[in-house]
């Protein structure tokens, strides 16, 4: 950026941010933003966001973070490529290209995918992904602009839980203003799924659980009556009240999507994100630490067994489990390089068996990385696994390291990854774009946050400046 004078590299700065920001409250308003349009929508601000991201400078630490995301990626993108090149691997070969030139005399040139492109979107998806990781990275960069972040996720994730809770009461027939078709009687707020609305509201609890947690941690007198009398304390206790209404207010509409995988995957983040909290003040060791865990993980499996859509229902359903074993059958054909990226939905219907009802679409696996093996093999699925798993062990081990409130930021995003990977692997919350992209721009702050060297905060915009 040497090129550019200090007031248009200010300018870029100010615009990755308002594109960052904007696409973290909107993106979940427009019915998850399924569509294609708002797909292609979202991914043209995303990728002005990001280029505009290229004025940041991040540190060392940051850069080599972000080229391992950059890395995965692009491992993605190859055999994505890969798949829908003709006679590349002959071998590998899907026999349905021969198959239609025998019958329909096409002359169709064999590939490894069933499709002869890449469909637009998967492929719309994939750019949200990487360009929401990357835009949310930048602006976090500084860090007023990733507490600013985190603040308007919070904010914007309890106005669509108001709202949930409103429409259930007052509109239950109505999904915005058109006819809910599907989960009448269930919070949905502005999703189709309530599977999806559940773990965005369940994000929504944890960030304000947390930031409940941190005025907590600052109340350090241990008389209720000293409490009252001291002036000084009334702010940080009224803070406390409205981060615990506002927790309690996505917790209740949580509780009304009757998700029962939403529910218990937001109570193990919640755990998680607590625990990454308390973690030293509790002055134990880690196995110490571990263990109480486990307990704990028990005792909230045992009590939403109780509850009433889980002890009526069960923890899953029939179908899934019957899905899933098909789904190993077809990673057992196509272990290396899958059937195809977006190809899940054209192939399942020739795996369907007698034992799956004949009822109903399965347009998704029901669990993306069951999926991610289909489509592009135990490779590639292998990589996102680790992927996954490093993401969090960076943001939980620079929780642990921090205090005040980028402790608390850093923990309920590590809670809200234990949210959405956990999620994933009995859904496909994050196959839909209206939370991709808000879990894509956290999860960037956080892992930006987490990788950021000790130098003093760069000044940024005049938004950023105002934030703080």
């Amino acid at each position: 950026m040497t090129g550019l004078s200090k007031s248009a590299i200010e300018a870029l700065k100010w615009v990755q941010l308002c594109g960052t920001i904007a696409a973290l409250v909107l993106a979940p308003l427009f019915f998850g933003s399924v569509d294609r349009v708002w797909i292609a929508i979202w991914a043209m601000l995303l990728s002005i966001s990001t280029f505009c991201g290229v004025a940041e400078q991040p540190g060392t630490a940051q850069r080599g973070v972000l080229a391992g995301f950059l890395a995965v990626c692009a491992a993605y993108a190859v055999v994505a490529i890969v798949q829908v090149a003709p006679h590349l691997i002959e071998a590998l070969d899907d026999p349905i290209w021969q198959r239609v030139n025998s019958l329909l005399g096409l002359g169709a040139l064999p590939r490894i995918s069933t499709r002869a492109e890449i469909p637009p979107e998967a492929l719309g998806r994939f750019l949200l992904l990487v360009t929401s990781l990357a835009s949310g990275f930048f602006a976090a960069t500084s860090r007023r602009n990733s507490d600013l972040l985190v603040s308007f996720a919070q904010s914007a994730i309890l106005l669509y839980a108001i709202y949930g809770i409103l429409a259930l009461a007052l509109t239950p027939s109505l999904l915005l203003w058109s006819p809910k078709v599907a989960y009448r009687g269930f919070l949905t707020a502005t999703f189709v799924n309530h599977n999806t609305a559940a773990t965005l509201v369940g994000a929504g609890a944890i960030l304000w659980f947390c930031s409940a947690g941190l005025s907590l941690q600052s109340l350090r007198i241990s008389s209720i009556r000293l409490l009252l009398l001291l002036p000084s304390s009334e702010r940080v206790a009224f803070e406390l009240i409205l981060r615990s209404g506002a927790g309690l207010v996505c917790f209740f509409a949580l509780l009304f999507t009757g998700s029962r995988g939403g529910l218990i995957c937001a109570s193990l983040g919640l755990l998680t994100a607590i625990g990454l909290m308390i973690a030293n003040r509790l002055k134990t060791r880690l196995w110490y630490i571990l263990g109480s865990g486990v307990v704990a993980l028990v005792l909230v499996v045992i009590w939403l067994g109780q509850t009433s859509s889980i002890g009526t229902r069960g923890l899953f359903d029939d179908g899934r489990w019957s899905v899933y074993g098909l789904c190993i059958d077809a990673i057992r054909q196509r272990p290396l390089l899958g059937s195809g990226i977006g190809t899940f939905a054209d192939i399942f219907p020739s795996l369907r068996s007698t034992d799956l009802s004949s009822w109903g679409v399965w347009e998704y696996a029901h669990s993306t990385i069951v999926e991610i093996a289909v489509e592009m093999g135990l490779p590639i699925a292998a990589i996102v696994i680790l992927a996954a798993v490093v993401s969090f062990l960076i943001l939980a081990r620079a929780a642990l390291r921090s205090q005040g409130r980028s402790r608390s930021a850093l923990s309920a995003i590590a809670g809200i990854a234990v949210l959405s990977y956990l999620h994933s692997l009995i859904d496909f919350s994050l196959q839909i774009p209206g939370y991709l992209i808000v879990f894509g721009i956290l999860l960037g702050c956080g892992l930006a946050r987490a990788s950021a060297e000790s130098a003093p905060d760069k000044e940024r915009s005049p938004l950023s400046a105002n934030a703080a």
